[in-house]
């Protein structure tokens, strides 16, 4: 029995409970490759290091060293996107578990049911006539947030799967299984299909770039919250900036 026919027997409720799990824990692993990535824009991409080791033996080491980090990156970032499988923590499963109206019905549900009442907040008017409007007012804007969450979850599902089926990503996944994860003459994926186009430096960035909001927009609707990358990558170019930047050699040759 495949992912997807592991994924098809749960309950609506066990899908909800399972995806919740792994979106955190995506989240947590897309982290990691924005981290690796800020790190390669210097050590792989930028002459910071490279021009301060002169030619000699130290050149072949240090070429080893930008390689491997460069293409753990390239690693981490296709876990992002393989196969659907239960015990894998990836966007594909995670999109699994959700594409089906009634899980996509139950994530708009609990939305709406959040702002019930009084919504959590413990504020409240003393007048009944204002306590209504306010309970009406936080209601609609409830089934307001309701429906966002479900278009949000069904254009995840959407651009997950176009990005998924990319040429681009399939390029840097073929490579991953062909070099980086084994060693192959040909994959499964060449055989099927014939030559792929090759990697280009960069391609990594444009798929990372791409897979940031397609999570985003799976934990909030998953999990009725917001993530903001954007301020972990300023985080992380910095931290690469601290050591990088102010990091020098003095190789004697």
């Amino acid at each position: 029995m495949n992912g997807q026919e592991k994924i098809a027997k749960l309950s609506t409720v066990e899908r909800l409970k399972v995806a919740k799990a792994k979106t955190q824990r995506l989240v947590d692993h897309a982290l990691y490759v924005l981290e690796l990535h800020e790190n390669n824009a210097i050590t792989f991409y930028s002459p910071i290091l490279a021009s301060q080791i002169p030619t000699s033996h130290a050149a072949n080491a240090f070429i080893t060293f930008r390689h491997a980090l460069h293409q753990f990156e390239m690693v981490r970032l296709c876990a992002l996107w393989d196969g659907i499988d239960l015990e894998k923590e990836n966007i594909p499963t995670v999109i699994e578990l959700i594409d089906h109206p009634d899980v996509i019905e139950a994530l708009g549900l609990a939305t709406e049911s959040h702002w019930k009442g009084h919504g959590g907040h413990t504020d409240l008017p003393d007048d009944p006539e204002l306590l209504a409007l306010f309970v009406k007012s936080n209601e609609e804007y409830g089934a307001q947030q309701g429906t966002r969450t479900r278009e949000e979850a069904r254009k995840a599902i959407q651009d997950g799967r176009k990005l998924l089926h990319s040429a681009k990503l399939t390029s840097i996944m073929n490579l991953r299984d062909k070099y980086l994860a084994h060693s192959l003459t040909e994959t499964r994926r060449e055989r099927k299909v014939g030559p792929l186009d090759p990697v280009k430096y960069g391609d990594e960035r444009a798929i990372l770039d791409a897979s940031l909001p397609i999570v985003q927009a799976l934990h909030s609707a998953v999990n009725g919250t917001g993530f903001d990358f954007e301020n972990s990558r300023l985080i992380n170019q910095k931290n690469a900036k601290a050591l990088w930047e102010t990091c020098t050699f003095n190789v004697k040759y």
